[in-house]
């Protein structure tokens, strides 16, 4: 084999992973990965920190988060799709060591139009 069919083979790979990853980029929606409650604070009203990241892929334009604890205590924030971390403002109140849920309802657009995905994690503030 001859160095300019071997240069052909190394720039025709090099191109096809550069548009593969573009268009991933592009057209595959990023996942929401390890939403978590970071702390607690405040005493009335009560704040939850709240901390997530994103898999690859283009990012959500907002994204909705709701929280609910075992003892009751909830509360709702809206974000950015660039944003990885919120404070969750809470009515009622949250313990350490109480369990929770959040809900992340992600808005996307993609390609002129609107889609929604959403998931639900379950965990213990430590």
């Amino acid at each position: 084999m001859n160095v300019k069919a071997l240069q052909r083979g190394f720039w025709l790979s090099f191109w096809s992973v550069v548009i593969y990853m573009i268009v991933r980029g592009a057209l595959i929606p990023a996942r929401l990965r390890h939403p978590r409650i970071t702390s607690l604070s405040g005493i009335e009203p009560m704040y939850a920190m709240l901390s997530w990241g994103y898999g690859p892929g283009s990012r959500p334009v907002n994204v909705i988060f709701d929280v609910q604890f075992a003892g009751g205590a909830q509360g709702s924030v809206t974000v950015d799709g660039e944003a990885l971390e919120a404070e969750v403002p809470l009515i009622g109140k949250a313990q350490p060591g109480e369990s929770y849920t959040i809900t992340a309802t992600l808005v996307y657009r993609q390609l002129g139009r609107a889609f929604t995905r959403q998931m639900q994690v379950s965990a213990q503030i430590e």
